[in-house]
């Protein structure tokens, strides 16, 4: 390549490289919150960097796993017993 083309292929990628941390840094200058402090008592930080108040009602949901404890518990009794039967008339 010639001087001039490498000098011009320099210049865009600094230009662009500019303009990359310009965005970067416009968007870090227009967050609301970094994280909950900068909120108010009742609202939190969400992802979007946006304070957010706290649910009116809090909902607890509990969760019973023991039906499908005893499903997968029946399943590899069954499949332990087809496979030991197998052994079995195989021998």
């Amino acid at each position: 390549m010639n001087k001039k083309a490498s000098v011009a292929l320099i210049a865009v990628i600094v230009i662009l490289a500019l303009v990359i941390l310009v965005i970067f840094l416009t968007n870090i200058a227009l967050r609301e919150c970094d994280n909950n402090r900068d909120c108010a008592d009742n609202s939190y930080c969400g992802t979007d960097y946006e304070c957010h108040e706290f649910p009116s009602q809090v909902v607890v949901k509990e969760s019973s796993y023991i039906p499908a404890a005893l499903i997968i518990g029946v399943a590899l009794i069954m499949a332990a017993y087809i496979f030991r039967r197998e052994k079995i008339n195989k021998i």
